[in-house]
C-alpha cells in the first residue's frame, strides 16, 4: 500500500501454498513522486517487521550509519530518517494499523497467469 504523502509504504507478506500471513512490512521511503517517465521514490533503508500476532522489529537501522561513512546519506538525513522510524514505532506502540487488514486474505483473480521468463538463457 503505496502512498503520496507518507514516508512509508505497507507490504504484505504471505507464506507457503495455502498464502498464511507471515508478515507486514513497513518500508521507510520517500513519497512516492510524479516524474515525467512515471512515479518515483527513494528507499530510505530503515524498515519494520510487524508479524501477524502484532509484536514486530526494527530492521537495518545498523545500516544507516554505513550510509553515512559511505556519503550515500549525511549524519542530518540520517538523523530525519530515524526521526521517521520513531514516528512509527510510536504508532506500532500504540497498537495502531494504519493498513486494512483484509489485504492479508486478499488473492489474485484466478484468471492472472504467473509471470513467465521470455529468455530465461539470456
Amino acid at each position: 500500500m503505496l502512498s503520496a504523502v507518507e514516508p512509508f509504504s505497507t507490504w504484505v507478506f504471505w507464506k507457503g501454498e495455502e498464502r498464511s500471513l507471515h508478515s507486514w512490512y513497513i518500508n521507510l521511503q520517500e513519497p512516492f513522486r510524479r516524474t515525467r517517465d512515471g512515479v518515483d521514490s527513494q528507499d530510505l533503508e530503515l524498515d519494520f517487521v510487524v508479524a501477524p500476532d502484532g509484536s514486530w522489529r526494527k530492521k537495518d537501522d545498523d545500516l544507516l550509519d554505513v550510509w553515512v561513512e559511505k556519503g550515500r546519506w549525511s549524519a542530518e538525513q540520517v538523523a530525519g530518517i530515524r526521526e521517521i522510524g520513531v514516528r512509527v514505532e510510536a504508532e506500532l506502540h500504540a497498537g495502531h494499523r494504519w493498513w486494512d487488514e483484509r489485504w492479508a486474505s486478499w488473492e489474485p483473480p484466478s484468471h492472472w497467469e504467473p509471470w513467465a521468463e521470455e529468455n530465461p538463457e539470456a
